[in-house]
């Protein structure tokens, strides 16, 4: 096409753009009259030689299938190339965020059984004073249960020295018999105890 040239006709100061009409070179419509040199003139195609026009929309048709094939094979490329470029950062930024996690949990892991050995050893300990503390308080209470069971022995053996001066042998018993008898006031043994413990002893009749 012709670039346009000049405008035609003057523009007016003021008011809306005037169209502008552009020199270009093209093709009539269908509407348009045709030329008096065309008229009645028959457009007949060039004549083509079967066997040259089979040879040529074969190898036109190889072309476009070599062309195709071509251009498949270079998008596959571009397509793979572009996965692997994906795929490798991809898969390098997954190894990278593992690695990372990794290392995270193994401190985390580290930190956390730490935490517990000092429980256990805390744990441990306290468990060892409690049993050293429940030791020495049976052994205590031991202690005081055989000393209280000396002390009661050693009552008792006192108090069986004391009642062996009272009791009655083959050697005082004559003795025993005499003093019960010349004793000014014989004990009466004429009494009973009541089941709530109250002494009863017999009425006499001059009472």
């Amino acid at each position: 096409m012709l670039r346009p040239l000049s405008y035609l006709g003057a523009r007016p100061l003021c008011g809306p753009p005037a169209p502008l009409l552009l020199l270009v070179r093209g093709r009539k419509t269908r509407y348009d009259p045709p030329a008096k040199s065309k008229v009645g003139r028959v457009a007949t195609p060039p004549a083509v030689d079967p066997a040259e026009f089979y040879v040529l929309a074969e190898r036109y048709r190889q072309y476009r299938q070599i062309m195709r094939a071509l251009r498949l094979q270079f998008v596959s490329e571009v397509r793979r190339k572009v996965h692997e470029a994906r795929a490798g950062v991809l898969a390098e930024r997954k190894a990278l965020e593992d690695a990372t996690e990794h290392r995270e949990l193994m401190a985390w892991n580290r930190a956390e059984n730490q935490r517990l050995h000092e429980l256990r050893i805390a744990r441990l300990r306290q468990e060892a004073r409690e049993q050293e503390q429940r030791e020495a308080e049976e052994k205590a209470r031991k202690a005081r249960e055989r000393e209280a069971w000396v002390q009661l022995k050693e009552q008792e053996v006192l108090q069986l020295q004391e009642d062996v001066k009272t009791f009655i042998t083959r050697e005082n018993l004559d003795a025993r018999i005499e003093a019960a008898l010349d004793s000014p006031s014989p004990k009466s043994y004429h009494w009973a105890v009541t089941k709530e413990g109250q002494v009863v002893r017999p009425q006499h009749k001059g009472n």
